[in-house]
């Protein structure tokens, strides 16, 4: 009996160790799921990350500090990485070609992804899903 409880617990504790939580430690990949699309404070439309010419799957590489996904291959840089309680909180920006801000919010157990990118213009707001790599 006392071998498998033994066996039970060393089963349980190798699952939880295999079990990544969203944290950063390591890269992941998130899959944008819907889009809010705003082109000025009194207009936003649901969309896709297709409708708004966003990736469908970001690239989320927090040790590396990098951001990827799109099919021209350009890569953002990951500028802040901070926790709250429970969730990772990350901040980028690109101010030599567009002027853009973006921030991403990822719940660290559960791998649910909220996020804002704010061009001069409008904006978006993006909610998916994130994995493992």
């Amino acid at each position: 009996m006392r071998a498998l409880c033994s066996g039970i617990v060393l089963l349980l504790s190798t699952a939880a160790a295999h079990a990544a939580p969203f944290d950063g430690a390591t890269a992941m990949n998130c899959k944008i799921e819907t889009v809010m699309i705003c082109s000025d404070p009194s207009a936003c439309t649901r969309g896709t990350a297709a409708t708004a010419l966003l990736p469908p799957v970001l690239n989320v590489d927090v040790p590396r500090r990098m951001l990827s996904g799109d099919k021209a291959g350009r890569t953002v840089k990951i500028v802040s990485v901070g926790h709250g309680p429970g969730r990772l909180v990350l901040h980028g920006e690109e101010i030599e070609l567009s002027g853009t801000a973006w921030n991403m919010v990822v719940d660290q157990k559960s791998g649910a992804m909220a996020g804002a990118v704010l061009p001069y213009n409008g904006g978006f707001l993006v909610f998916g899903t994130c994995a493992e790599r």
